[in-house]
């Protein structure tokens, strides 16, 4: 779809049917594998409770949205256990599936960048760093005043990059740098890590729509992101999750993204025609894939796996063998800057 025809599906009402679009889609579509798979989306660090025995407790993602209310004692032992470093079930789920190499970063919780900067000593040629800010708040509440959290926010994009050796900033939960709503004050907090990762021209992840965790749902509407990207058009900005199969915020996602051309997606979450319709509309070469494996997304099995499920998204997409290969790993390596071949 060309994007004037975008523009006009989306004016014909608050928020216009994609319905007519997928029904039309032109693009082809393909057997041919990718020539490589890059996991643009993957967490490390996990609590020993969490790590084993929840076979009988997550199975599906309703399972998993829901532990935190179903098993709050369970639940809560991330907040007083003390997270291990668990690449090696990351990898061993990586060459089960055939994914050749994967951006990581931490789960939220009490944990420093240096787990993940670890891994990637640990595995050089599979794993590239990111580094998180406020993490913890993520897991257990958010502070009433963020300003702490400002205030060390370009130290440690400093220390992830000069110290550390990662390669860009993962997700960043905003409610964690500012209590705002209005898209230019929220932007105008978020400034001191925006400052710091323009500095370096490293990517930054903001989440879209909802999470397993406590709080901050106001912020997923990506609409707001809208004013940071353009306050900083050199800094490749990853809307994850595109608005995770969420109609609303899907639309929302796309008309930032078109409005300005630093904006990425990963596929976390989405569906086949959401994808297609962004490849579409802003093009394949800034789409990455990802799964959002991490230690408790990793007992996700009915229907299907993350892995699994994340493939199955691409392939029954439509998607030109072009437009799967940048999807699956090259939008990856020109967004952080990984120098594949």
């Amino acid at each position: 779809m060309k994007r004037r025809n975008f523009i006009k599906s989306t004016g014909m009402g608050a928020f216009g049917s994609w319905a007519s679009l997928a029904a039309g889609s032109q693009m082809g579509s393909s057997k041919k594998g990718p020539s490589r798979i890059i996991d643009a989306h993957t967490h490390l660090g996990v609590v020993p409770s969490h790590r084993r025995g929840l076979e009988d407790k997550i199975r599906t993602k309703e399972d998993l949205i829901a532990f935190r209310t179903r098993y709050p004692e369970l639940y809560a032992r991330r907040l007083h256990e003390k997270f291990e470093e668990n690449s090696d079930d990351l990898i061993a789920a990586m060459d089960q599936h055939g994914i050749d190499k994967a951006l990581t970063q931490l789960t939220a919780g009490n944990i420093p960048n240096d787990m993940v900067a670890e891994a990637v000593k640990k595995y050089p040629d599979r794993l590239y760093g990111q580094l998180r800010v406020g993490q913890n708040q993520v897991n257990t509440a958010y502070a009433e005043s963020p300003a702490a959290v400002r205030a060390r926010a370009a130290e440690e994009v400093k220390r992830g990059v000069e110290e550390l050796g990662l390669v860009a900033v993962g997700t960043i939960a905003a409610r964690g740098f500012t209590r705002e709503i209005h898209p230019e004050k929220i932007a105008d907090d978020l400034a001191p890590i925006m400052d710091a990762v323009n500095r370096y021209k490293i990517a930054i992840e903001f989440p879209t729509a909802w999470t397993q965790f406590r709080g901050g749902l106001h912020y997923g509407n990506p609409a707001w992101v809208d004013e940071v990207a353009g306050r900083y058009p050199q800094v490749p900005i990853i809307l994850s999750k595109m608005g995770r199969s969420v109609t609303f915020y899907f639309e929302m996602a796309m008309m930032v993204a078109m409005r300005n051309s630093n904006v990425h997606f990963d596929i976390v979450g989405t569906s086949s025609d959401h994808l297609r319709q962004a490849a579409e509309t802003i093009g394949a070469d800034r789409i990455l894939f990802g799964t959002d494996w991490s230690g408790t997304w990793r007992w996700v099995v009915d229907p299907e796996d993350v892995h699994t499920r994340h493939k199955r998204i691409v392939e029954e997409a439509g998607l030109s063998d072009e437009q799967k290969e940048w999807v699956y790993w090259r939008t990856a390596n020109k967004v952080f800057k990984l120098n594949l071949s």
